[in-house]
């Protein structure tokens, strides 16, 4: 009887020990991520930001977005970030590599890994400039606002990376068109990293 309950306590010290946590599961990338996976606009919900300043001049923006395309037969993904910054609608492109569960921004030596969420039209999008230390976590989704538990879960999972400030985007604010009309006046282009959607 000894024997067996030593067995059982071992067996469930085991199971107990290679469990994930509940933050390993709510970081965990995505798999088999393509192009067709974020295709097209998505309207930014909310972020996340090791630095508070970054959310202090996020706040300034009524509204953003993210427009993934492929015009090419080429690897590279052209990704456009809008921000709609007092009446005026900024754009700043670049082109992205498609590696693994995200992308890789070569000009900017910055890594985005989209991360597993219950959302169905969501995206989540952890931005890192150094290995293992996360300087943002966006919320992109196909609608302007998301439920209360999905909100929830990408709050909990911006504070298992230690990125506990959020901003949450007015869903009433106008976004930007996805492309410049021609008709526009000339978009002012955000030219630091600080300024990025």
């Amino acid at each position: 009887m000894f024997a067996l309950c030593v067995i059982v306590l071992f067996c469930w010290a085991s199971v107990s020990h290679s469990a994930p946590t509940p933050c390993e599961n709510l970081i965990r990338p995505v798999e088999s991520l393509s192009f067709h996976d974020v295709k097209g606009s998505w309207a930014l919900v909310s972020v996340s930001a090791a630095d508070p300043n970054y959310l202090e001049k996020q706040k300034l923006s009524d509204s953003g977005r993210a427009f993934f395309a492929n015009y090419t037969d080429r690897p590279e993904i052209s990704f456009t970030r809008i921000s709609n910054v007092g009446d005026s609608c900024q754009y700043m492109q670049t082109n992205i590599t498609l590696e693994g569960s995200g992308f890789v921004d070569p000009q900017l030596n910055i890594t985005m890994t989209l991360l597993r969420r219950s959302c169905p039209d969501c995206i989540v999008m952890r931005l890192d400039k150094i290995p293992g230390q996360p300087l943002r976590l966006y919320l992109f989704s196909r609608r302007r606002a998301v439920e209360a538990k999905e909100m929830e879960e990408f709050k909990a999972q911006a504070e298992c990376l230690s990125l506990s400030e959020h901003h949450v985007m007015d869903p009433t604010k106008e976004l930007c068109p996805e492309q410049i009309s021609r008709h526009a006046a000339a978009p002012t282009e955000a030219t630091t990293e600080a300024q990025k959607v």
